[in-house]
């Protein structure tokens, strides 16, 4: 259960965790109230597509040692419901806004996530980041990355329109 849960963990930390998600996904829709009707399609895309990727992408990050191990519990939670679900919502409202603010919203709620995580799961607990010392770093560091997302989302779409009928940049 170690593997699946983290060492120390129950699934009450779990709910915490999903507490936290729910938090996020509320001061989203401040900005957001709902995902255009237009988009709907776009944003089931990367529930889909998007989770998946970075599920596999962090074990893969793991096992290269650029990152700190995720229990299979905690990637599956974050890779499908914290950015498939989170951060696709979060796209789908803040596409449209300057790249800087975009960067700012992704990285943000990044952080405030991961620091979660970590606090609730004892996760993300990895001492650098690509050889920059230091635990706040590592997360920082993976934060400012998803910060990347908006501007890598419409480059995948734009290809992926060309093919799937309905899915919008």
């Amino acid at each position: 259960m170690e593997r699946i849960l983290g060492p120390g963990n129950t699934i009450v930390h779990y709910l915490w965790v999903l507490v936290v998600y729910l938090m996020m996904l509320v001061l989203m829709r401040y900005g957001n109230q709902t995902v255009e009707l237009s988009y709907r399609r776009t944003r089931a895309f990367l529930i889909w597509t998007l989770g998946p990727i970075v599920f596999i992408a962090n074990w893969l990050l793991f096992r290269a040692g650029a990152m700190s191990f995720l229990p299979w519990l905690n990637n599956v939670l974050h890779a499908l419901v914290w950015v498939g679900v989170g951060l696709t919502f979060l796209y789908a409202g803040c596409r449209t806004r300057a790249g800087w603010e975009q960067f700012a919203l992704f990285a943000v709620f990044s952080f405030v996530v991961k620091v979660a995580e970590h606090l609730l799961l004892g996760t993300w607990e990895h001492d650098n980041f690509f050889g920059i010392p230091g635990q706040t770093t590592y997360m920082a560091g993976w934060s400012a990355l998803d910060g990347l997302l908006p501007f890598v989302i419409p480059v995948v779409l734009r290809q992926v329109a060309r093919i799937v009928p309905g899915i919008m940049p």
